[in-house]
């Protein structure tokens, strides 16, 4: 008995200390998809998430200052950073360059093969389009691309037939694997590391506020997350069977199409500072293709949370 009310009088000191010192709930925006996959496993009822779609929303979590952490595509944090929008820092990438040409009955071994084809794409002036351009050109391919807002709106003309080749990413591709058998596939990504200078493709960074009071409970939830991600890659099928009914989407999605996408999904934890030349050579590609998408300029050394 009296182990028991020492425990509780431990826990109610250890609550009260931390409630002086941090705000209650740790709060973190991020968006559906793979970023939702890529941490469901740490969520908890002692975490406020709201996981959204759309960048709109992203962009609002950045200058409204509410949440402790954001999870975004690092060039909206860059942007909104240069642009003096935003005071969040970059800690960790989470998510890499996962995009993938498929088709049905066309032969894909190469980008070669697109070369006069049919291609329907998504995300003409983000990081979609602009790695797709940047791959074909790598090759000198030439498709006739038409591009759609969002990522599954061609998916339907290319089933139907009306597109040789589609460009794509988990979670639809998975979706595509399971509906047509004999899909091929192959990694922008891929190419990209064999035809130019690039050794890493970031695109889902863990961006966090610079002003919370919240610093303990933010560093043991991204510690959280690096475990997490290393445990869903060791096991994929038990990963997704722990998180599917932890969210609507996630639910909606069924544990087999969760799993299925994670290992094509390139998840992986990397603190930003350790690899910050390579994410430099990521930007000075954008800042090249269109100079907007990260705000015109190399974000400060500031821009990055230093390692402890």
């Amino acid at each position: 008995m009296k182990r028991i009310v020492s425990f509780f009088l431990l826990l109610f000191s250890f609550v009260f200390l931390t409630g002086c010192s941090e705000d209650a709930k740790l709060k973190v925006t991020l968006p559906n998809g793979i970023p939702l996959i890529s941490v469901a496993g740490t969520l908890t009822e002692d975490i406020e998430y709201n996981n959204v779609t759309g960048p709109n929303l992203l962009v609002t979590a950045f200058t409204s200052k509410e949440a402790d952490i954001i999870i975004a595509p690092i060039n909206l944090g860059a942007k909104l950073y240069n642009s003096g929008n935003s005071s969040y820092k970059l800690d960790s990438i989470i998510g890499f360059l996962n995009t993938y040409i498929v088709s049905i009955d066309e032969p894909l071994t190469s980008l070669i093969d697109l070369d006069g084809k049919t291609l329907a794409a998504f995300g003409e002036t983000n990081i979609p389009g602009i790695t797709l351009r940047c791959a074909l050109a790598s090759e000198n391919v030439n498709p006739n691309i038409t591009y759609y807002n969002a990522i599954n709106d061609g998916v339907a003309f290319f089933l139907k037939g009306d597109y040789q080749y589609l460009l794509t990413s988990e979670p639809v591709l998975s979706n595509l694997r399971k509906k047509v058998s004999n899909l091929k596939y192959l990694s922008i990504a891929d190419v990209l590391y064999e035809t130019t200078e690039l050794d890493l493709i970031p695109q889902a960074a863990i961006f966090v506020n610079g002003e919370s009071k919240n610093t303990k409970k933010i560093a043991k939830f991204i510690t959280a997350i690096e475990n997490n991600i290393t445990n869903l890659n060791k096991d994929p099928q038990g990963y997704a069977n722990f998180i599917y009914q932890k969210d609507e989407y996630l639910e909606s999605m069924k544990e087999d199409l969760i799993a299925s996408s994670i290992p094509l999904s390139n998840i992986e934890f990397k603190k930003a500072i350790n690899i910050k030349e390579d994410i430099e050579k990521f930007f000075n590609l954008l800042l090249t293709e269109d100079a907007a998408l990260v705000g015109g300029k190399l974000p400060d050394q500031a821009f990055y949370t230093p390692n402890e």
